[in-house]
């Protein structure tokens, strides 16, 4: 055979698989195919639409539901708050009191970013914060841009720093954890959702065939990925003139470890095996350290808050609601004065 035909043979098979994929990319279009529909345990616990629908933990009091379309669809963070419901502002902050870019009043600005731990409470530590900080310097005003949104980790949290930047917080409060250690129904993490589904259609379904047959199986954000994020989102705060302060988040786990009712409800709700489960504290530690790490290796602020609550009473679970991770009223305040006493320790004084 010629090496004309060779070429001419080799641009037909070319041709022909392009167009074979072309028709079924077409076909997948037109039926209107999405990894959402294929499976029920698509992305964010459980919801079909990838889009959760906050109805479950109380967003002012544990143990009484709120049922609110809180969130909306993004492309980059895959969902986001709409703005101006009755618990967000109209930049879609969690609160009542708006933010505008502009800074008339040369407020100082704190910013919060993080997940439902800063977002669920009648009385928010941001909101104490606040308060806090006017009472101690009567004569600045300062405001709060809570950017927290339930369910994200760091993965979103570096992608939404840069749409808040704008804004030029003075300082800003890094809460994340949970989210990040913990593992879908799916099995697939933040970032493999985020190649799914920011291809063609084809190789989203290829994506998904490939990572079942493998039976994929991975945490949110895992731990190298987690300790990379921190680390962009406080170059970026410092990049910018904002002081990065990076808070352990706390957990009401005692020594007897993960409570009964959770292996019910993390097998029913998340797929997690026993041994999964049973390990979730020596996990969250882990991830722990690594916000611990990350503030000593690049200078930030760090907040250990669990060590402060086990100085302030060693009953730590009055801290905490009864999942042992989001915080009660008496929590929220004292991470509020956890916070303060940091900034008062190791950041600049504020004039």
């Amino acid at each position: 055979m010629t090496m004309k035909k060779i070429l001419l043979n080799t641009t037909l098979v070319v041709i022909s698989l392009l167009v074979a994929l072309g028709a079924c990319e077409l076909i997948l279009v037109a039926t209107g195919w999405s990894p959402q529909k294929t499976t029920s345990e698509y992305l964010q616990f459980g919801y079909s639409t990838g889009v959760p629908i906050w109805d479950e933990d109380g967003l002012l009091e544990e143990a009484r539901p709120v049922k609110v379309k809180l969130f909306q669809y993004d492309p980059e963070l895959f969902w986001t708050t709409i703005p101006g419901t009755d618990f967000t502002n109209r930049q879609g902050f969690r609160g009542a009191q708006d933010v505008t870019v502009a800074n008339p009043e040369d407020a100082i600005r704190f910013l919060i970013l993080g997940d439902s731990c800063s977002f669920l409470g009648r009385t928010l530590y941001a909101d104490v914060l606040q308060q806090q900080l006017s009472r101690q310097h009567p004569d600045r005003r300062f405001e709060i841009i809570n950017a927290a949104v339930p369910g994200y980790t760091t993965f979103q949290g570096k992608k939404v720093l840069p749409r808040l930047m704008p804004y030029q917080p003075d300082y800003a409060c890094i809460y994340f954890g949970w989210n990040d250690h913990w593992i879908l129904p799916s099995g697939y993490s933040d970032r493999f959702h985020y190649q799914l589904i920011h291809t063609f259609k084809v190789a989203q379904l290829a994506r998904i065939l490939w990572a079942r047959l493998l039976d994929m199986r991975d945490y949110r954000v895992p731990l190298d990925d987690f300790r990379a994020n921190l680390e962009a989102m406080v170059a970026m705060l410092k990049d910018n003139g904002v002081v990065p302060i990076l808070i352990k988040a706390p957990a009401g786990y005692g020594a007897q470890g993960m409570p009964r009712w959770a292996y019910d409800f993390y097998a029913e709700y998340y797929r997690m095996t026993a041994d999964e489960i049973r390990a979730i504290p020596e996990t969250h530690a882990a991830y722990a350290q690594v916000v611990a790490d990350v503030a000593e290796e690049t200078g930030a602020i760090l907040v250990d808050a669990e060590r402060s609550f086990r100085q302030l009473s060693p009953a730590i679970k009055t801290f905490f609601r009864n999942d042992l991770i989001h915080l009660t009223e008496q929590g929220h305040r004292a991470m509020a004065g956890a916070i303060l006493k940091q900034i008062e320790s190791d950041a600049p004084p504020i004039d």
